[in-house]
């Protein structure tokens, strides 16, 4: 048996391939079916990686009687929520109108003008949970359409007015951004909590956007940072980090940060990837550098497609269950590593005979290294052997495990947040691979979605297709314009420009301001969505502000700049009514209220000081400078700021402007950094772990030497010599 899906790439859409209800995925067939028969649409909206999208579908989508019910009085549309996020988007904001509140699995009722008037997420097939059957559901669905049509009409009606409403800003107070910033600081400080970082006291979020923000606060202000480190520190310690193999589940259930939903996003890895670059620019703590390595490693091993794209996401089941692939039975460690190890290995990652969800423990960093020396009286250079013996045997161990499956879609928008992240990467960490994969990805999404001047949003099993939404334009050009900054490559400035220019005319809303969700090439939707406010993804519309503003600075090009101010302006009643909903925004606010750091370089890239004062320039946090290259003298064409800078005797040099004020050039690594101001102090007690733990080794082989020594004396030998250092002993 199968239906009409069975013909679609998406994952999620080919799990119902073979339902027995008829399916149809959304477009123009199921559409014109639905007027033609006069029937009631039944919309069914999921993803992949979801657990109660699952259930449903086993409980009441493979239930034939439920199945005969749903075929004779509606016309079924499934979607893959991740492939037409515009279309979750609308039915989203109509499910929260009727209900109060969202999720998925999405079940929305509609007219066959496509207009929504009953909804709700999971339903089981029959009444449990305090929840009504689904078929009894469907009943009172079609009872609702074959009834009173002008209640009907009059329900509809009444939902499309409060979503089309949600799109008017209404009229401005004029507050100040520094006001608005501070703000949602204050409303961010109210709700962290003390104890375990993040905010709130029930389940956890990673909220990147949220920490961006507090991160651009701290560099103006000094503040915050104590709530950016213990949140983010916690985030990497917790089991919302995957300890063996690398990269962040979907968020945690628990205020601890301890059990996590274990799905993994490839958009949540990109931006967490970025924050904590920029942590560890900021701070220098080794604990941000090292788990953005670890997720870069998990991401190039187990997400690259042999294309160099990046798939979407990693289920949470496996083995029928959540989290079987992640968590581990005492006895497993046991049987593993032996007692004496386990018992190390146990005690460092929090590991109890109860365990932690259904008898099995999720890894988390529970004693610090030098904490565990002193619980278990045992050298530190043994513990240090323990745990990296204990991680690479789990891992193997993990790996010959039955895995979670994998969505092999290629979504545009996603693969630009990853972009961005290995750009910046590739800078932060000085590490090329990570530009290099940046731009095999950049070049792919280019060659394969973008087509006939617009953008695609999916690539799968060899098929671009989807019109592209708002997010998968913003978020691209930000990486595109990420590439450009770390490689200084100008033929990625090209690319920005015409992506740019795109988005204003496919996206761009010349009554009111602001960019649209949907292309003005698309199918048209009953609303036009704009969406600014920052939800599980920073908003489309703040990404674009960003971007555009950036794209602008370093092209000389004004109108760019014009429509990050436009697009602020647009929803600044929105943002004054409830700044932290829109932090997405108020970095762009940020942003374009400080004059940007202008850093140029004229000379040869292949000279070593070219090199030194890249590296001086990427050593601390700041977000808000510009960086250019003039390869040659046509450069100045693309990118008007480098005319007029040239290279002194063929030498490498650095134009720098700040605060307003220009410099004359410098040209080594010494003098830019003596130019570039002074980052915000750093005002915590940072532990540097593998400082301290180098510093306990170098004491113990001394008293190992000194213990031998004394031996050597005992039975005659000579005390061998140690190195001083510079061919001294």
């Amino acid at each position: 048996m199968s239906n009409r899906l069975k013909n679609e790439t998406s994952p999620y859409l080919l799990q119902h391939a073979s339902n027995p209800v008829d399916w149809y995925p959304w477009g123009a067939e199921a559409l014109e079916k639905a007027r033609a028969e006069d029937k009631p649409i039944f919309l069914s909206i999921g993803y992949s990686a979801c657990h109660w999208c699952h259930v449903m579908a086993h409980e009441s989508f493979e239930n034939e009687e439920i199945a005969k019910i749903m075929n004779e009085k509606f016309v079924n549309i499934k979607v893959d929520r991740e492939e037409r996020p515009d279309v979750d988007a609308l039915y989203m904001k109509a499910l929260v109108e009727l209900t109060g509140h969202g999720g998925w699995p999405l079940s929305m009722f509609l007219t066959p003008d496509q207009k929504p008037y009953l909804g709700g997420t999971y339903f089981p097939p029959f009444a449990k949970y305090n929840r009504p059957g689904f078929a009894e559901v469907l009943q009172q669905a079609h009872d609702s359409f074959t009834g009173d049509k002008d209640q009907l009409e009059a329900r509809t009606q009444n939902i499309l007015q409060k979503i089309s409403q949600q799109n008017r800003a209404g009229k401005a107070s004029g507050v100040p951004n520094d006001q608005l910033i501070q703000g949602a600081v204050d409303t961010l400080s109210g709700r962290f909590d003390e104890d375990f970082g993040g905010f709130g006291t029930g389940m956890k979020f990673p909220e990147p956007m949220h920490y961006t923000l507090l991160l651009r606060h701290w560099a103006q202000t000094g503040d915050c940072l104590t709530m950016l480190d213990k949140s983010l520190t916690a985030m990497a310690e917790g089991g919302l980090f995957d300890q063996l193999g690398g990269g962040f589940h979907r968020y945690s259930t628990d205020r601890k940060w301890l059990v996590p939903h274990f799905e993994k996003m490839l958009y949540d890895n990109g931006l967490l990837a970025k924050l904590f670059l920029d942590m560890f620019q900021a701070t220098k703590q080794d604990i941000y550098q090292d788990t953005v390595k670890e997720t870069f490693s998990w991401l190039l091993r187990e997400m690259t497609s042999s294309e160099g794209a990046f798939y979407a996401s990693q289920d949470a089941d496996s083995e029928g269950k959540e989290g079987t692939w992640y968590t581990w039975e005492l006895k497993e460690i046991l049987n593993l590593l032996g007692p004496k190890h386990a018992k190390v290995f146990a005690r460092a990652y929090g590991m109890i005979p109860r365990g932690h969800l259904d008898g099995r423990n999720v890894l988390h960093i529970s004693e610090r290294i030098e904490k565990l020396v002193e619980l278990e009286n045992i050298p530190i250079f043994e513990a240090d052997h323990i745990l990296k013996k204990g991680k690479e045997t789990l891992f193997e161990a993990r790996d010959k495990r039955p895995r979670p499956d994998r969505d092999e879609k290629i979504i545009t928008a996603w693969n630009g947040l990853m972009i961005t992240a290995l750009a910046h990467g590739s800078s932060v960490l000085d590490d090329s691979s990570y530009l290099e994969s940046a731009s095999r990805c950049a070049d792919f999404i280019w060659s394969k979605q973008w087509q006939s001047g617009k953008l695609l949003r999916v690539y799968k099993d060899g098929q671009s297709k989807i019109n592209g939404c708002l997010d998968d334009y913003a978020y691209f050009l930000e990486g595109l314009i990420a590439i450009y900054e770390a490689g200084l490559d100008s033929r990625w400035i090209v690319r920005a420009r015409e992506l740019a220019d795109a988005m204003i005319a496919e996206f761009w809303d010349e009554g009111d301001g602001g960019f649209f969700l949907s292309g003005r090439s698309g199918e048209p939707l009953i609303s036009s969505l704009k969406n600014p406010a920052d939800e599980a993804l920073p908003s489309a519309n703040a990404v674009a502000a960003q971007a555009l503003l950036k794209l602008g600075r370093l092209t000389d090009e004004e109108s760019y700049v014009r429509k990050t101010e436009e697009t602020l302006r647009a929803f600044q009643a929105m943002i004054e009514s409830s700044p932290v909903g829109f932090t997405g925004l108020l970095v762009a606010a940020s942003a374009l209220d400080l004059p940007p750091v202008e850093v140029v370089f004229v000379g040869p890239r292949d000279h070593a000081s070219f090199g030194e004062m890249q590296k001086v320039l990427h050593s601390d946090y700041r977000p808000n400078k510009i960086v250019l290259w003039k390869e040659d003298e046509s450069t100045g064409e693309l990118l008007p700021l480098v005319q007029g800078k040239t290279a002194e005797k063929g030498e490498p040099a650095v134009y720098l402007c700040q605060n307003t004020t220009c410099h004359a050039p410098v040209q080594t690594g010494t003098a830019l950094s003596k130019l570039l101001e002074r980052p915000q102090e750093i005002r915590l007690n940072i532990f540097d772990e593998d400082k301290k733990n180098a510093q306990i080794l170098v004491e113990e082989q001394a008293n190992f030497m000194g213990v031998m020594g004394n031996i050597f004396q005992q039975i005659g030998i000579q005390k061998p010599p140690t190195s001083r250092g510079g061919g001294e002993q």
